[in-house]
């Protein structure tokens, strides 16, 4: 919270309440942030939004209940008033078309920011253009806060963390495992998915650089993967490069290097590198080989259209109850940077939530609210500025395992 935001009428600001992230969101505070939480839910829609608050009151008829504030985000006037209420601002907008005039409506009132945006060519916009001014006017803009990079942000983090605390050694790898991720998707990452293929060719190649996102450039490392996409580690098994989300969260794990003393508190030498689990080499090419035609469908207009026909608008999602079924986890190992890796000291972590990743991304949001409103402890000593899940630290590592999450780091 920026100096200038104590006496506001509400802790959190719910924008894009009635989407289908945004609804698990509000469920999530309703069921385990604090019951005097003052805290509104923000949309277009009056129904939508009596709807959402007469469900979260039959969820929680004990709790302090949300006020409703009806906004429409395109008009400066309105969003500007209802932001300078808050806190803090959750965005689950579309970021694509409305996102920056959050961040600004923020930043302008004082606000600390917090969304799941996931596009890295929109994430560096927002960089180039917010970063100074948030940091000026001491208000987080904490972005992709949600399932799908969140966790591996603060895995990272963690592991790196315990590796010099216990060997006093810096990191010279991490890497990452995803083992479960369930794939069904909601509207609002598959516009988000939509819009990364229509981005200029440049852009596109640019942005997948691991320090696109990074203040820094750190040392370019050969691939490890064999010419079927594959990788052993001996303590990870079979590995294959067919994680959709690895450019994505190598981005966002190396800004967090970048802006962490310059890179010195992970090492200069770090790289973070992203897999799924594959239970043979064979396995691993079919896995690579699923990952290419998505991505191929993503960048051609043609299969772009017919699979905007077929999947989820924004405002949908899979079925709540089937996705609260789900799990999702994965496991990471931090090398440490020596001059032999086989013998090196290494650091094994844990993630697994009890749910699917929209549950998981919802939890993310709160918590990391949470984490902002009560504590603020920024790692780095910074006070602002775009940031990542990791700047929340060992705060909101514990504030997740609270809500049946295993967060595990351990010595090798």
């Amino acid at each position: 919270m920026s100096a200038n935001s104590s006496g506001r009428d509400y802790d959190i600001v719910l924008i894009g309440a009635t989407g289908y992230t945004g609804a698990l969101t509000a469920e999530h505070i309703a069921k385990h942030l604090p019951i005097n939480l003052r805290w509104s839910i923000a949309g277009r829609s009056s129904r939508k939004l009596n709807g959402l608050a007469a469900r979260l009151k039959d969820l929680e008829p004990d709790r302090l209940q949300p006020v409703i504030e009806i906004v429409d985000v395109e008009d400066k006037i309105q969003l500007t008033t209802v932001i300078k209420k808050a806190r803090l601002c959750i965005s689950v907008v579309s970021y694509h078309h409305v996102g920056p005039l959050v961040i600004e409506a923020c930043i302008g009132g004082g606000t600390d920011y917090i969304d799941t945006a996931g596009t890295i060519p929109r994430i560096r916009q927002w960089i180039d253009e917010y970063h100074r001014a948030a940091e000026l006017a001491g208000v987080v803009i904490l972005i992709s806060c949600g399932a799908f990079s969140a966790p591996h942000d603060l895995l990272t983090w963690s592991s790196v963390r315990e590796l010099e605390k216990s060997s006093s050694l810096k990191t010279k790898e991490l890497i990452l495992s995803v083992l479960k991720m369930p794939s069904d998707p909601s509207g609002g990452t598959v516009e988000s998915m939509m819009m990364r293929g229509g981005v200029d060719a440049k852009v596109q190649y640019e942005s997948q650089q691991p320090w696109y996102l990074s203040p820094i450039t750190g040392q370019l490392k050969s691939s490890s993967t064999n010419l079927f996409g594959a990788r052993y580690d001996p303590t990870l098994g079979t590995l294959s490069a067919s994680s959709l989300s690895d450019v994505q969260n190598r981005a966002v794990v190396h800004r967090t290097w970048g802006l962490l003393d310059g890179g010195k508190a992970y090492g200069p030498n770090f790289q973070y590198s992203e897999y799924k689990k594959a239970s043979s080499t064979l396995a691993a090419m079919f896995q690579m080989l699923n990952t290419m035609a998505i991505r191929l469908m993503l960048a051609l207009s043609p299969l772009r259209a017919i699979a905007a026909i077929v999947l989820p608008v924004p405002g949908q999602g899979p079925d709540p109850a089937k996705e609260r079924s789900y799990q999702f986890e994965m496991e990471a190992v931090a090398i440490a940077d020596t001059n032999n890796d086989s013998t090196a000291p290494r650091v094994y972590s844990r993630f697994m939530y009890p749910g699917g990743p929209y549950h998981a991304t919802a939890a993310f949001l709160a918590q990391g609210a949470a984490s902002l409103i009560y504590t603020r402890k920024l790692e780095g000593g910074v006070s602002g500025g775009c940031l990542t899940p990791a700047f929340l630290g060992q705060d909101l590592i514990d504030r997740i395992q609270r809500v049946s999450t295993e967060f595990s780091t351990k010595m090798l």
